[in-house]
């Protein structure tokens, strides 16, 4: 489903990723873990196209992300649920509008697009805040809020940068079963933490980064023939960023 092939990617010369060759299979649930600026969230925003590599490849789900073009990407992303660290939540949007955006993109009938953000919004504990803007959530409901959103269109992949980082330990007890359900019923499911109780109690394969290397967890793939060629280099959107 996920497949690096030698991944490189710096900002202004910093390297962020270096060499860096993974598989993720379908339907597997993997932790994605070190300290911080190793790596976690720049590796997330290369499935997604939110950054590109400066050298090597990238499968998405049979899809070479690194010659997608640029009118392509938001089709991609349909099949990728994504819990940002920093939320992203339309501030002037309400708790519903903001879970129900994708399915309006997609164009959705108003009736099942009621239905699924109600049963989306129960199952995180937030069906009496639908007509709240984010602003009068605490952090915690709002990591929730940004959650429901990635699970409402049925992803076949999900990443989640710290999804549970502010909750109290029996939310986020909820919501990684919330999470273990989903990768049941068939999505891959990448989650980067912090968090070492997390990779304690729940037993899935972990992926370890320092600065910038993956160090342990991988099982480097076969080069598919012709693949492997240095892509071109796009300038990184943020200049002067660190590894992170």
């Amino acid at each position: 489903m996920i497949q690096f092939f030698h991944v490189h990617k710096s900002y202004q010369g910093q390297p962020a990723l270096t060499d860096v060759s993974l598989t993720v299979d379908k339907a597997e649930f993997v932790f994605l873990t070190g300290p911080s600026g190793a790596g976690k969230t720049t590796l997330l925003e290369l499935i997604f196209c939110a950054e590109r590599a400066q050298k090597g490849q990238i499968l998405v789900n049979g899809r070479n992300v690194a010659r997608i073009r640029a009118s392509a990407v938001p089709y991609l992303r349909r099949n990728i649920g994504v819990v940002f660290q920093d939320f992203k939540l339309l501030p002037s949007a309400t708790v519903f509008d903001n879970v129900a955006l994708a399915l309006h993109v997609l164009g959705r009938p108003r009736r099942e697009i009621r239905r699924k953000v109600g049963e989306i919004l129960a199952a995180v504990g937030l069906e009496h805040k639908v007509d709240s803007p984010p602003a009068r959530l605490s952090g915690g409901e709002q990591q929730r809020v940004a959650l429901a959103r990635a699970l409402v269109n049925d992803p076949a992949i999900l990443l989640a940068d710290e999804p549970t980082g502010n909750l109290d330990p029996e939310r986020t007890d909820e919501i990684m079963a919330l999470l273990a359900k989903v990768n049941t019923r068939g999505a891959t499911v990448m989650v980067a933490t912090h968090d070492r109780n997390l990779l304690t109690r729940w037993h899935r394969r972990v992926l370890t980064l320092d600065r910038g290397r993956l160090m342990t967890g991988a099982s480097p793939p076969e080069d598919p023939a012709g693949a492997i060629t240095e892509m071109e280099t796009f300038p990184s959107s943020r200049p002067g960023r660190g590894s992170r």
